[in-house]
């Protein structure tokens, strides 16, 4: 399996710095950083692939791919009626870093109503378009900062970008 799909070593350094031990995490896509969380949080991981499910000791809510169309926007993501009312009441983390791209991470935006926003939100791979995308629209719509990370990513020599939104 992939490493360069897990989170970036700062996205690792920025929650265990600013996200209490035990506190609740809420992550859309699992994967071997789902591992690594686990250890010190109560993760939820919202995955479609069931390759990826059960890797952790944390929380799997398996909602497969479906096509959306809500208020003009159409797509493909998860399966929100396998979402709603699975997740916690309240958590300290989203980290949105799934559905995978060749799928698209659109369809948080058509469901914001499923998430509580009243926490910080970690958007992974915002060095491609449609992912600063998402994090530039739940900014603007929520009212939310955003932090920017940037991480030199050696396997294939690149930058990993993610950014931290949080409220004002």
């Amino acid at each position: 399996m992939n490493s360069g799909w897990a989170l970036p070593k700062k996205a690792f350094q920025w929650i265990e710095e600013n996200i209490p031990t035990g506190s609740n995490i809420v992550e859309l896509g699992s994967g071997h950083g789902s591992i690594r969380l686990s250890e010190k949080y109560n993760v939820w991981s919202i995955e479609h692939d069931e390759t990826w499910l059960n890797i952790s000791s944390g929380t799997y809510i398996h909602a497969e791919i479906v096509p959306f169309s809500v208020n003009g926007e159409k797509g493909l993501w998860y399966n929100a009626e396998k979402i709603k009312n699975a997740l916690p009441d309240e958590y300290a983390l989203l980290i949105i870093d799934g559905p995978p791209s060749t799928i698209g991470r659109n369809g948080i935006l058509a469901y914001q109503e499923l998430f509580n926003w009243n926490c910080y939100i970690l958007v992974d791979d915002t060095h491609r378009v449609e992912d600063k995308f998402i994090a530039d629209e739940l900014s603007s719509q929520k009212s939310l900062n955003q932090k920017y990370f940037t991480e030199y990513f050696e396997q294939n020599g690149t930058n990993r970008e993610f950014i931290i939104l949080s409220p004002r």
